[in-house]
């Protein structure tokens, strides 16, 4: 099954190293880029990703917040956090708020595409 991944991180160098790598594994396809949490939340509805891979911490929004936006419209859209941010609290925040992964950046590649498998066959959490 091919995944179809929204990207979203503001640091422009680092979507670009990201979405390079996520085309390289053949289960994954970059369906878009967001560079912040109003686009990411925006390009989640008209792309129609399978998930969404978020960065926190952004200059409009935070992830969390355009999770919530997501959820709002698509509430079973999968968000995996991908954060340089690996605090508990900051994670249990995420997850309450439906995040269905929460890894630090610097994940190893195989670790991440596990991650966002298992977020896709994961029931949403009500």
């Amino acid at each position: 099954m091919t995944l179809r991944v929204l990207v979203v991180d503001d640091h422009p160098a680092f979507r670009r190293a990201l979405t390079s790598a996520l085309r390289m594994v053949d289960s994954l396809e970059v369906a878009g880029e967001a560079g912040g949490g109003l686009e990411a939340a925006d390009r989640a509805l008209a792309d129609d990703p399978d998930l969404v891979l978020m960065d926190l911490s952004m200059p409009d929004i935070d992830g969390i917040e355009a999770m919530r936006r997501i959820h709002l419209e698509k509430p079973d859209m999968p968000v995996v956090i991908l954060t340089a941010h690996a605090d508990p609290g900051i994670e249990k925040e995420a997850r309450a708020a439906g995040a269905r992964g929460f890894l630090a950046k610097g994940t190893p590649l195989e670790d991440l595409v596990i991650v966002l498998h298992e977020a896709v066959e994961a029931p949403a959490r009500s």
